[in-house]
């Protein structure tokens, strides 16, 4: 069986830290069927994959993620990962798992030094084409814009734009990602409600992005515990609108579900 022919699995973020210690405490994921999946990765029965916005989610904690999003495309500099869990990831990545690029803001690579996905089921064109395809009916990043809107002074808009070799341009939006930073920093008070406020729409973002990765690339399964709990009925992953997904082609396994469909164990 060709490297193309293997089953490939985009593994979502709630699932990554299970892969890496099976027996982690409190774990949602039956400590067989992680350590059947790590195992099914580095034995070869099957190809694993991350989203590198999945790197964002887990490697910034809520402040740094502000701080990222508000000097990207420029630049400023950039908060530093958390160590332990790029080590974390980097532990993944010695199993087999590559990396699925999906441009979070002005195309920026979040982490340089990861193993790439090969573009072995669509051209890099074809790819980014897809990408774009799933994510522009989404939301993105228009609610945290809307949300930054109220919040005043707001600083004066970047207008930059990226284009990527292949010819598409990413926008980078103007002025909300400074403006939430601002108030976060300006504003210890009300530094509670705002996370609560923003942290929802940030994580419903960055899973549009991660499903988004894995359908460009024509991986056959998406596995995650994902039931939409933060952002409810709105999220992408709620029970409610997995139709819509398995729609487009896109196969929503557990890691229970995922070990008894390849027989894993």
């Amino acid at each position: 069986m060709s490297p193309s022919e293997l089953p490939h699995v985009t593994f979502d973020t709630n699932v990554c830290n299970f892969i890496n210690d099976p027996n982690k405490p409190f774990s949602p994921v039956d400590p067989a069927d992680a350590t059947a999946v790590r195992d099914a990765v580095s034995g070869g029965r099957i190809k694993g994959f991350i989203s590198e916005a999945s790197l964002f989610v887990e490697c910034l904690s809520f402040s740094d993620k502000l701080a990222y999003l508000a000097v990207a495309g420029t630049r400023g500099q950039r908060p530093r990962p958390d160590p332990l869990t790029v080590a974390m990831f980097k532990d993944l990545e010695s199993l087999g798992v590559k990396l699925l690029h999906a441009p979070l803001i002005g195309a920026e690579i979040f982490i340089e030094g990861f193993a790439w996905a090969q573009d072995d089921r669509f051209s890099q064109h074809d790819r980014l084409a897809r990408f774009f395809s799933f994510i522009e009916p989404l939301p993105r990043h228009k609610p945290l814009e809307t949300y930054a809107k109220a919040l005043v002074p707001a600083p004066r808009p970047h207008r930059v734009v990226n284009v990527t070799k292949s010819g598409f341009g990413v926008p980078i939006p103007a002025g909300w990602a400074g403006a939430i930073k601002q108030a976060w920093d300006n504003d210890q008070a009300g530094r509670k409600k705002l996370e609560k406020d923003v942290r929802p729409d940030i994580g419903e973002w960055c899973d549009g992005l991660i499903v988004g990765s894995h359908f460009a690339y024509g991986n056959d399964v998406f596995c995650t515990t994902d039931r939409g709990g933060n952002a409810g009925s709105r999220s992408l992953l709620h029970p409610n609108n997995r139709p819509a997904l398995e729609a487009q082609g896109i196969k929503l396994m557990t890691p229970a579900e995922l070990v008894g469909h390849y027989s894993l164990r």
